[in-house]
């Protein structure tokens, strides 16, 4: 990340951050203070999910009041294919633009929005747009994504999400956790990034007050004292990869699984709207991005997901990451600590 963070300190373009989750946020966050951005830089936050949008407006709000220009953005499929999207989204990037004194063509991108077979929408018009750009992932897991249909490729293509994309040369760069889960990619020089990197005491407390409120305080201090081990659920009937029914029976399995090695506490992904039958003690209800959780220093024993990046990040002293083709495959395995 302090490769990244050196490329935007030396840009004199301002930048453009487009990012879809709390995890994206964070690590855009870090970039800015590590290369001391504010003043110069613009967050635009598309999500679908209601949780996500207010979240992400109260952190909006507070980054506004630090220098950063930010647009939340309502994603919707409906008004896409009528194509109001477009109308909303070119008068964001004007007022954007406009806000940060500069243009079309005069930005500098990093988006997060991306697979290997499309920049995802909106990132794809500020690409469109922008003058260079680099590429982060979505998180370790998205080298497993099976691949979408050629109807649904064509049909998002269609609309202006944009194929082979590594082709461009303005992308100076696509940056990646582990290059080996992205050997099947088609984009070549792929770069290593890393967000465990060392933040001053001041640089964490300015992430706390940032994406954690007083009552996700005492749940953090929580953890602190009380967990053995953390599970990380996943938005898998959201995207239709299961049934809700499914989705529950697999993490009532893992939770009682693993609760034989201690006590377990359940990170819900922000998109995952479930609501689980587990104690409600047991239940993290912060939309803070699971990674902070290592940043501030929080250890566990050991930390459980099922095709998560969350478990890389993990503080912790076992890792299982059960089957990471999981989206693929359908099925796991219990691992022994």
């Amino acid at each position: 990340m302090i490769k990244i963070a050196e490329i935007l300190r030396e840009r004199s373009d301002k930048i453009i951050f487009v990012c879809g989750s709390p995890y994206h946020i964070l690590i855009t966050v870090a970039l800015i203070m590590k290369a001391d951005l504010y003043g110069k830089c613009g967050l635009i936050l598309p999500a679908y999910a209601q949780k996500n949008i207010e979240y992400f407006k109260e952190i909006a709000l507070k980054m506004e009041q630090r220098g950063s220009v930010c647009k939340v953005i309502k994603k919707s499929v409906i008004r896409r294919i009528v194509g109001l999207c477009d109308i909303e989204n070119f008068a964001i990037m004007e007022r954007v633009l406009k806000e940060l004194r500069s243009q079309k063509r005069d930005f500098f991108l990093v988006n997060y929005m991306w697979n290997r077979a499309l920049v995802s929408y909106p990132a794809s018009l500020w690409f469109r747009y922008c003058k260079e750009s680099i590429f982060i992932e979505e998180g370790c897991a998205q080298s497993a994504l099976p691949d979408e249909k050629a109807f649904v490729l064509w049909l998002k293509c269609l609309y202006g999400n944009q194929k082979e994309f590594w082709k461009d040369d303005r992308l100076k760069g696509v940056y990646v956790q582990n290059k080996e889960l992205f050997s099947n990619y088609p984009i070549p020089e792929l770069k290593q990034f890393t967000l465990n990197v060392d933040f001053s005491q001041t640089e964490k407390q300015e992430l706390l007050d940032l994406f954690v409120d007083g009552q996700d305080r005492k749940e953090i201090e929580s953890l602190r004292k009380e967990a053995n081990g953390i599970l990380y659920t996943q938005p898998i009937s959201e995207d239709g990869y299961v049934k809700e029914e499914e989705k529950i029976r697999i993490y009532k399995e893992l939770a009682e699984y693993y609760a034989k090695y201690g006590k377990v506490f359940v990170k819900v992904h922000p998109r995952d709207t479930t609501q689980y039958d587990f104690p409600e003690e047991m239940i993290l209800k912060g939309n803070y991005p699971s990674e902070l959780l290592n940043i501030l220093g929080v250890k566990f024993k050991f930390a459980v997901g099922l095709c998560t990046s969350a478990v890389e990040t993990a503080n912790a002293e076992t890792k299982i990451n059960l089957n990471e083709r999981f989206l693929s495959e359908l099925k796991y395995e219990l691992q022994e600590l």
